[in-house]
């Protein structure tokens, strides 16, 4: 197996492609509205907006009630702005910042590392840049690492990463901030 029968096999009728294709759709709808309206969008704009940020959560969480609470409770403005400060962003780092001030995609601190967590707001940058983002968690940075280590042979790496608890994984690799994300992008 290579990485393009992977994505052959993930885009074989599965509802998840089916929302991930839609949301692909939606991110362009939503650059133009950004471009469009800029620092005075109306009402209308500032829904559909806010609508896709809480589409891209539900996505990450694979519909999972219990991780889709935050982003609802980012008012609309708040999310034009963030999204705003994306587009205008300079740097990969600075788009991904201006994601991470929205609560439930990295605003907040963790206790023990001192790191804001970015794996949710680099699934929203997946979707309006799929061509330069992709979603950064622990996954990713386990299988990248995997990857490297035997010459990205796909089957060598899936077959070691099937012999490690996948708790014990995510413990070391659960945590990616801002620059981790970028890295690993």
């Amino acid at each position: 197996m290579d990485l393009s029968d992977g994505l052959r096999e993930y885009q074989s009728g599965t509802s998840y492609a089916t929302t991930t294709l839609q949301l692909e759709l939606d991110a362009r709808s939503v650059l133009d509205l950004l471009q469009q309206y800029g620092d005075t969008p109306p009402l209308s704009a500032l829904g559909t907006v806010k609508q896709f940020l809480v589409e891209v959560e539900a996505w990450k969480a694979n519909c999972d009630q219990q991780r889709m609470v935050n982003a609802q409770q980012n008012p609309d403005h708040v999310v034009w702005e963030a999204f705003r400060g994306a587009v205008q962003a300079g740097t990969d780092k600075g788009k991904l910042l201006s994601i991470m001030d929205l609560k439930g995609f990295g605003s907040f601190v963790d206790a023990e590392s001192g790191k804001r967590r970015a794996k949710v707001a680099t699934a929203v940058l997946r979707f309006l840049w799929p061509e330069r983002w992709g979603v950064v968690d622990w996954r990713v940075a386990v299988m990248r690492g995997l990857l490297d280590k035997h010459g990205w042979n796909v089957d060598v790496a899936i077959a070691e990463a099937k012999r490690n608890d996948p708790k014990n994984l995510r413990a070391i690799y659960d945590l990616m901030d801002e620059n981790d994300a970028c890295e690993l992008k």
